[in-house]
């Protein structure tokens, strides 16, 4: 089931929490929305969810306009930051709560129960023994995950679920949420503040800045190709710097491991022709194009070895940038190059 978001807007008072939000996500995909602390994306969830009224615009799932319904009528399930299971009542007993509002019979709740237990990778000998707190983080997630599934929603709400786990539990679970999503072929909606999260796992990531959607598309497209200078800062470990190009103060966004450096030497002044490198205006330097690069003047001040590389901060024009290499290099003037298709070029 796709779900479409037309002109959607939220206020809390005079505060604007969305913004003429306007989106259209892939039916059985997984769609993530990522963006800073504060810009809205728990808010756009908690309105698909029904936990928030919208002031304004519709939420269509599918064909059926739930924007004035209520959660139970969406059939949407959610899974919160902080498991949300009871500490007073089984593992079993807290899976089948859902199932039990919904008067399955005990027989069916009992096999609909052990077989999204199973889906999510929970030993399903002694869960109606068993307690949350006596399980993992990881596990208690994937617990929290079968009560989502087991009253199969049409649409599963993820908020942040992994932000409270360790670096490798998070890893794992990146692919195990991913696999169960797919097994199932439910469409989800999956919220994160954590970009490589977001880019991993979604097939469609949203990028959300002060209430509004910066830019939507593959996780390819918007790493890619950003549309904006805060999606393209705001996605990878990247620097900005202040650069004239073409006679024109402009920002340029540059990611650590996608520009290389060299010496400063008279071979290399020679081989780029550096001398038509020019200073213009307020002291920054023309940027120099050759040979589908960009070429700047640098200085190499400090370097870090990362293990299986090193890290240089190269100041250019008195701006730092970290710039990754697999060889030692002194301090002291360099070249920085940077491909054309992965230098991003925004107005000041």
């Amino acid at each position: 089931m796709g779900i479409t978001i037309e002109g959607l807007n939220k206020r809390y008072g005079k505060k604007r929490g969305i913004t003429d939000i306007n989106l259209q996500l892939p039916v059985g995909g997984l769609t993530a929305i990522v963006g800073p602390s504060g810009c809205g994306k728990t808010t756009l969830l908690r309105t698909l969810a029904g936990f928030l009224s919208a002031d304004e615009g519709r939420i269509l799932f599918g064909s059926r306009d739930v924007t004035r319904t209520s959660p139970q009528q969406r059939k949407a399930a959610m899974v919160f930051q902080h498991y949300a299971l009871w500490p007073h009542m089984s593992v079993f007993d807290n899976v089948a709560y859902g199932l039990k509002l919904q008067k399955i019979s005990k027989q069916d709740r009992e096999a609909r129960v052990h077989e999204v237990l199973e889906r999510v990778e929970i030993d399903t000998s002694d869960v109606a023994s068993r307690y949350p707190q006596q399980y993992s983080g990881g596990q208690q997630q994937r617990i929290a995950l079968a009560r989502a599934l087991v009253v199969q929603p049409e649409v599963l709400l993820l908020d942040e679920p992994l932000s409270n786990l360790d670096a490798k539990v998070r890893q794992r679970l990146r692919v195990g949420i991913r696999s169960i999503q797919q097994s199932f072929g439910i469409t989800a909606v999956y919220v994160t503040h954590d970009q490589e999260e977001a880019l991993s796992m979604a097939d469609y990531v949203i990028v959300m800045n002060e209430g509004r959607v910066e830019q939507a598309g593959t996780p390819e497209e918007i790493y890619r190709q950003p549309s904006t200078y805060f999606t393209a800062q705001f996605l990878g470990e990247s620097h900005t710097i202040s650069l004239y190009r073409q006679g024109k103060l402009q920002k340029l966004v540059i990611r650590s491991g996608e520009a290389k450096i060299e010496p400063f030497t008279a071979e290399v002044l020679r081989d780029h022709n550096i001398g038509q490198v020019e200073q213009a205006g307020e002291g920054k330097q023309q940027v120099w194009e050759k040979d589908e690069h960009f070429v700047m003047e640098g200085f190499i001040r400090h370097h870090l070895f990362m293990g299986s590389y090193y890290r240089y901060m190269v100041e250019i024009e008195g701006q730092p940038i970290f710039v990754d290499d697999d060889g030692l290099l002194q301090a002291g003037p360099c070249i920085v190059k940077i491909p054309q298709v992965k230098a991003y070029w925004f107005d000041e």
